[in-house]
């Protein structure tokens, strides 16, 4: 059963997704992004983090979250 959450999650992830392939990483600061994170564990939020293949940071008491490429291959080219 899918709750009202996911279709936010969903999209949150795709925005992520976006900015992270850019950037190589995207932080979260709006507390409309973060309400659908807050309602995650910590453990949720790393699992949640892997399975799309970053890493994530919360920062300032969960007031921020950020989020890591992984293999990060902009910085990569960049020493390179």
């Amino acid at each position: 059963m899918a709750t009202t959450e996911e279709p936010l999650l969903h999209a949150l992830a795709r925005r992520i997704q976006v900015t992270v392939n850019e950037t190589g990483r995207c932080l979260l600061t709006q507390p409309a992004d973060l309400v659908p994170l807050k309602t995650m564990s910590p453990d949720g939020l790393r699992d949640f983090a892997a399975f799309h293949g970053w890493t994530a940071v919360i920062r300032l008491g969960g007031f921020q979250i950020e989020f890591f490429s992984v293999h990060l291959p902009r910085a990569a080219a960049r020493l390179g």
